[in-house]
Formats: structure tokens, sequence, C-alpha cells
């Protein structure tokens, strides 16, 4: 668990699960238990430390906690059921969607081309048959589609910034940078 996931973890869904189910937040034992509860619910290792958790088991973690805050909400159910059917895969499609916002945007127009069968996300919608093989498959192509993008972008900023500008001239009260101008007459 990094940082941030332990801010949100402490200062959000903790506390939130307690109130919920009326217990302390500052019950430890409770919180290593209900932390071993959700690993053993996940068939993950059982640990009693979130700083030793990955961050497929953090994804389940948050999951179960969001659920517990929300018994009673039928998709947080049904994504809690898809986390539990496998925690690894319920995270790739997690991490291919993020990609695939990243890469496309919210609207991703380009995927609305009925692709990878026509789902919108990797996380499916409630009640979906939640298939491993097809969440890797897509976690694999948007997190190559969104490195390539970033690649291309920093390629951009690069050649940009690769421009020399040998003077600084004032025109109408505003700072002009001017390019490098090699007179070929003038000897080196």
């Amino acid at each position: 668990m990094n940082d941030v996931q332990r801010k949100i973890y402490f200062g959000q869904l903790w506390p939130a699960a307690c109130q919920a189910k009326g217990w302390r937040v500052k019950d430890d034992v409770r919180r290593q238990h209900t932390t071993a509860e959700c690993m053993r619910m996940v068939k993950a290792p059982i640990t009693d430390s979130t700083t030793a958790l990955g961050p497929d088991q953090v994804t389940a973690l948050f999951c179960y906690l969001d659920h517990l805050v929300h018994p009673g909400d039928l998709i947080r159910a049904a994504k809690w059921v898809d986390c539990q059917t496998d925690y690894r895969a319920y995270n790739r499609a997690r991490q291919a969607d993020w990609h695939q916002r990243k890469a496309y945007g919210r609207g991703g127009r380009k995927l609305t081309q009925n692709r990878f069968g026509g789902a919108a996300t990797a996380e499916g919608e409630p009640f979906e048959k939640f298939d491993p093989a097809a969440i890797r498959k897509r976690h694999l192509t948007m997190a190559s589609r969104h490195r390539r993008k970033q690649a291309a972008g920093e390629h951009r900023n690069v050649a940009a910034q690769a421009v020399p500008h040998a003077f600084v001239a004032t025109v109408g009260g505003k700072v002009v940078l001017g390019p490098v101008l090699v007179d070929e007459t003038v000897p080196f």
C-alpha cells in the first residue's frame, strides 16, 4: 500500500466502514481482523499488515470496505462478487479502464466501434459475465496504447525544446524569442 492509498484507507474508507458497522475507528485488532477476513474471502495471502498488501490486494480491500459501507447497494455488491471471483483480474480491469481514460478521455469514442465485444469498460457492467481472459487482453491493449500515446507526447515536447533561441527582442512591448540564424558568409 502506497502513501496515497494509505491516506484513502485511513482517512475515508476505514472510518466510513466503522461508522456503518458501529465499530471504533481506533480498534486496531478489528481493523487487522477485517483485512485478514477480506484476504481470506478473495483467497489472497493473509497478512495482518496493510503496508504489506500488493496493488491487487489493496483493490480487493477497498472494494470490500466499500461493500461494507453500502451493504444494500446491488452494484457495489456485484463488484464485490466479481472481486471475490478473481481479485487479480478485477484489479487488471480497473487498470485497463484507467489506461483507457488516460489514452482516449472519458468518452472513448474510438472504442465505440464494437471492439472488445462491445463492452464499454473492462470492469464491465453489473451482473455481466466476468471474463478474466478478456480482461487481460484489454488491459495489455489499453496499457500499450496509453504508453505509446505518452511516448509520442514526450517526443513532441523534446522536439519543441530542442529549437535553439539566439536572441530576445521586444516587438510592440512583447518579448519575442528568435531562432538561431546561421549566416554562412561569416567564417567560424
